[in-house]
C-alpha cells in the first residue's frame, strides 16, 4: 500500500468519524431543547441532511482525485450539481407540498351543533355551536372558512383537530382565524400530520347571523410552494458550498505558503483558537436563551430581564435552573464543541487528500472564519435583541418624562382618615393567578372552568371586572409590574418598578417611597409577608422591612419552627397546603393581640412553566398546569372558609388577588382558545369590605394593578383625600383610571423612560 493510498484511508476514517460526531452533538442539542419531540422524530431530519452532505463531498473527492479528463470533469460537476439541486428539493420539503391540494368541506357529510341552518345562512342557536369533518387526507397546512357577505362583527373562528396518536381536540393546539367586521375571509395555518377529523366553530355569540361560502382546506397552495422554493434555493447553495470549500482549499496551496509566510496575517490569524469557538459559543448561546425565554415565558419585558440578570440565584426554583442549563447553555455549548472537534479533524481529512506535509489552519482560513462569525456574532444581537425588546428597552431609558411628576399622588402628603376601629387585612397574592382560567360563559377563555371556586367569591363579593353583566375581569399589568415582586409593589405602592435602578433592591428598597406598609404601620398595625419560598428572592424582603417593620416568614422560617424538615425543599421552597398551615397559625397569634394586623402572603405552586402538583391535586385535566390552578382554587377557597369561621372575621378585610397574569407561553395548548379579542387580567376580589359604593363602579373598568393600592385602604373604611394614590385610583369611588383617562399603550410607553421624579424614591 503506497502513502497515497494510506492517506486516503485515513482521509475516509476522519471523514466517517467527524460526520459521526457532528450528527451526535447536533442530535443531542436538539433533543435537549425539545424533549418532548423523541430522538427518533429529530434523528431523521438530521440524518437527510449529513447524508446528503457526504455524497456530495465524497462525489467532489471523486471529481478531484480520479477524473483527468476535462469530459469526465465537467460531467462530474454537472452531476454534484444535479444533485444538490435533488437533495434541496427533497429537504425543503415540496414534494409532500405538492400532495397537499387545495379540497373544499363537504358540508352536506359533516356534523353540525348549534347552528339553525337555511341553505348558506347560519345563526347560532345554543353556545359553543362546531361543524365537524371527517378528513379524507391525513394532512393539512391550513383553513380558510370564505362567507358570502361581510360579517357584521369581529367574529371568533376556531379550528380543532384530532389525529390518531391525540385522539381528542383537547390534546392538540387549537388554531384561531379571527375575522374583522367587513372581511370575508378567515384563515387560520395548521401544521400537523395523521389529521383524522377537524371541529371548526365561526361565531360564540347566540343570535350571530353568517352566510357562509365554503371551507376550504390546504388553501395558499400557490403561496406555500413559493416559500417552499425559497428554501430549496437555500439549500441548494448551502450544499454547494462544501464541495466548493473543499475546491477552494484544495487549490490554494501556493497561497497557504505565502499567507503563512506574512507577518501581518500570522498576527491577525493568531486569536483564532480562541476568538472563534467564543463567537461561535456566544452567537449560539443567544439564539438558545431567547428560545428559552419565548418558549417559557412567553412575550416578558425586557425589564424583566435585567431584573432576573441582577437579582442573586439563591431562592429561585431548581426546575428553573436546570431547564435554563439544560435547554439554554449546555446545546450551544454541545454544538460549538462538537463544531470545533469537526472541522479540526476536517482540516486533518483535507491534508491528507491532498498529501500536504504541515497539517494546521491556513492563516487566511483562520481569518476568513473570524470574520464571518464576528459578523454572525453581531448580527445574531441584533436580531436577538429586536425580539426581546433590548433596543427599545435601551433607547426608552434615555429618554425622559415628567410623567411621575404630573400624575403620581404622594401617599405622605395624602390625607388619610381610619375608622375608630382599624380592620384587619389579609392580602393573598396568588401567583399568576388571572380571570382568563374561568370558562367563557364566566368571563374566562376556558371551556372548562378551573377555577370554580375563586370565581364564586368574585360573584358574592366585590370584583371589579373590565367586563360587564357579571362576568370575571380584572386589572391589566402595566410596564414592569406583570413579574412577582413588581406585581407586589404595583399593588401595595401604585408604582412601577424601574429595573434600572436595581441596584438598590438588595439595599434599601425604595427608601423614600411611601407605601401601604408604611402607612398601616403608622397607625400601629402588626405586619407579617408569609411566603413558601426564600424571602430574599428578588429583593422581596427587603422591599416588606424598609417599608415597614414586617415579620418575615418565609421558606427559611419554616424549617426554624418546625413545619418542615431541615433538608425539605419542594418546587421554590415547599408547597402551598403547609403555607395555609403557616397561615392560620400566624392569624392565631395576630387575633390574640389588641392591635390590628395585616398579613400579606404569596402563594407559590401556580408558578410557571407547569406549577407544582401536591398530594391534594387531581388528575381532572390532561395537561398538569391546568390542575395545578383547580387544586389552587381550591385550597384558597378552604382557607377562606376557615377564616370566616373564626372571631377575628368580622373586622377583617380579605383580598385575593394574583401578582402578574402567568408567563406560561401563549403557544403552550392550555391557551388553545386565546385569540387577539381577548383581554388577559389578573384575577381580583375583596371580601368583606367596609366601605359603601354604587354598584356600576365594578363593571367595564379599564384598570391596572396599581389601582388596588388605594381601593385596599378604601375597603378598610379608610378615607382618602382625593381618592388617588401612588399611580392608582381608588376604584369605589368611581372616578376615571389612569389607563380610562390616558390609555395604557401611552401609559407604558412613559412608564419606560427616565424619569426625574421617580428617582427620587432612590
Amino acid at each position: 500500500m503506497n502513502k497515497q493510498q494510506k492517506n486516503y484511508i485515513k482521509a475516509v476514517v476522519g471523514f466517517v468519524l467527524a460526520a459521526i460526531i457532528l450528527c451526535a452533538g447536533i442530535m443531542t442539542a436538539l433533543y435537549l431543547m425539545r424533549e418532548e419531540k423523541g430522538m427518533e422524530n429529530l434523528m431523521a431530519p438530521v440524518l437527510k441532511r449529513l447524508i446528503a452532505g457526504i455524497l456530495l463531498f465524497g462525489l467532489t473527492v471523486c471529481w478531484r482525485h480520479f477524473l483527468k479528463k476535462s469530459v469526465s470533469k465537467v460531467a462530474g460537476i454537472i452531476v454534484i450539481v444535479l444533485l444538490s439541486l435533488f437533495f434541496a428539493w427533497h429537504i425543503s420539503g415540496i414534494p409532500q407540498e405538492k400532495a397537499l391540494k387545495p379540497q373544499n368541506v363537504n358540508l352536506e357529510k359533516a356534523e353540525f351543533r348549534g347552528y339553525e341552518i337555511n341553505g348558506n345562512h347560519f345563526l347560532i342557536k345554543e353556545a359553543r355551536p362546531f361543524i365537524k369533518y371527517k378528513m379524507q387526507s391525513s394532512k393539512i397546512a391550513n383553513v380558510k372558512v370564505y362567507f358570502e357577505e361581510p360579517v357584521a362583527q369581529d367574529t371568533d373562528v376556531k379550528i380543532s383537530y384530532q389525529t390518531k396518536e391525540k385522539p381528542t381536540y383537547e390534546q392538540n393546539p387549537r388554531v384561531w382565524a379571527n375575522i374583522k367586521k367587513g372581511e370575508k375571509i378567515a384563515f387560520g395555518e395548521i401544521d400537523a400530520t395523521g389529521i383524522t377529523r377537524i371541529k371548526v366553530r365561526f361565531g360564540s355569540k347566540i343570535g350571530q347571523q353568517f352566510v357562509l361560502d365554503h371551507i376550504e382546506l390546504n388553501a395558499n397552495y400557490r403561496e406555500r410552494v413559493q416559500k417552499k422554493q425559497i428554501t430549496m434555493i437555500i439549500y441548494f447553495m448551502m450544499f454547494l458550498l462544501m464541495p466548493a470549500c473543499y475546491l477552494l482549499l484544495s487549490h490554494a496551496v501556493e497561497l497557504q505558503k505565502r499567507t503563512n509566510q506574512n507577518k501581518i496575517l500570522k498576527v491577525l490569524s493568531f486569536p483564532f483558537g480562541l476568538l472563534v469557538p467564543i463567537a461561535l459559543f456566544i452567537t449560539l448561546l443567544a439564539c438558545s436563551m431567547v428560545a428559552w425565554l419565548k418558549s417559557t415565558c412567553g412575550d416578558v419585558s425586557f425589564s424583566i430581564i435585567v431584573l432576573q440578570l441582577t437579582s442573586p440565584i439563591k431562592g429561585t426554583d431548581s426546575g428553573v435552573i436546570n431547564s435554563i442549563i439544560k435547554t439554554g447553555i449546555i446545546p450551544p455549548l454541545l454544538v460549538t464543541l462538537t463544531i470545533s472537534i469537526v472541522y479540526l479533524i476536517m482540516v486533518r481529512v483535507l491534508y491528507n487528500l491532498e498529501d500536504l506535509p504541515v497539517k494546521k489552519v491556513p492563516a487566511w482560513t483562520k481569518i476568513c472564519l473570524e470574520i464571518i462569525l464576528l459578523i454572525a456574532l453581531v448580527g445574531t444581537i441584533q436580531v436577538q435583541g429586536t425580539k426581546v425588546g433590548m433596543w427599545e428597552y435601551i433607547k426608552s431609558v434615555q429618554e425622559k418624562t415628567d410623567f411621575y411628576e404630573k400624575y403620581y399622588v404622594n401617599p405622605a402628603k395624602t390625607k388619610l382618615d381610619f375608622p375608630s376601629q382599624k380592620r384587619n387585612l389579609i392580602y393573598i397574592f396568588m401567583e399568576s393567578m388571572e380571570s382568563s382560567y374561568a370558562d367563557q360563559e364566566d368571563g374566562g377563555i376556558m371551556d372548562d372552568n378551573y377555577i370554580p371556586n375563586l370565581t364564586k367569591l368574585a360573584k358574592e363579593n366585590i370584583n371589579f371586572s373590565d367586563k360587564a353583566d357579571g362576568k370575571l375581569g380584572g386589572p391589566t399589568c402595566l410596564e414592569a409590574t406583570a413579574y412577582t415582586v413588581g406585581g407586589m409593589v404595583a399593588q401595595t405602592a401604585a408604582i412601577n418598578l424601574k429595573l434600572h435602578n436595581s441596584g438598590s433592591m438588595f439595599g434599601n428598597f425604595l427608601p423614600n417611597l411611601t407605601t401601604m406598609g408604611d402607612i398601616l404601620n403608622k397607625e400601629g398595625y402588626q405586619q407579617v409577608f408569609l411566603c413558601g419560598s426564600e424571602g430574599d428572592f428578588a429583593g422581596r424582603d427587603t422591599y416588606f422591612t424598609s417599608h415597614k417593620d414586617f415579620h418575615i416568614e418565609d421558606y427559611n422560617a419554616a424549617k426554624k419552627e418546625g413545619f418542615i424538615a431541615p433538608d425539605y425543599k419542594v418546587f421554590w421552597g415547599h408547597e402551598d397546603e403547609i403555607l395555609y398551615k403557616r397561615a392560620k397559625k400566624q392569624l392565631e397569634q395576630l387575633s390574640s393581640s389588641d392591635k390590628p394586623f395585616n398579613l400579606t402572603m404569596l402563594t407559590v405552586d401556580t408558578h410557571f412553566p407547569r406549577g407544582y402538583k401536591c398530594r391534594l391535586c387531581k388528575d381532572k385535566y390532561n395537561r398538569q398546569y391546568a390542575n395545578v390552578i383547580a387544586c389552587a382554587d381550591q385550597q384558597v377557597y378552604d382557607f377562606v372558609e376557615w377564616i370566616k369561621k373564626q372571631d377575628f372575621y368580622k373586622n377583617t378585610t380579605i383580598v385575593i388577588a394574583g401578582d402578574h397574569t402567568t408567563m406560561v407561553d401563549t403557544s403552550d395548548p392550555i391557551w388553545g382558545n386565546l385569540n387577539n379579542n381577548y383581554k388577559r387580567t389578573v384575577y381580583n376580589t375583596i371580601i368583606n369590605a367596609d366601605c359603601t359604593y354604587k354598584e356600576n363602579v365594578t363593571e367595564n373598568r379599564d384598570f391596572s394593578t396599581m389601582d388596588m393600592f388605594p381601593t385596599t385602604l378604601a375597603a378598610l373604611g379608610v378615607q382618602i383625600d382625593g381618592n388617588r394614590l401612588g399611580l392608582g385610583t381608588n376604584l369605589f369611588s368611581g372616578q376615571k383610571t389612569l389607563p380610562e383617562k390616558l390609555g395604557r399603550g401611552y401609559i407604558n410607553q412613559e412608564l419606560k423612560k427616565n424619569d426625574k421624579e421617580y428617582n427620587g424614591f432612590y
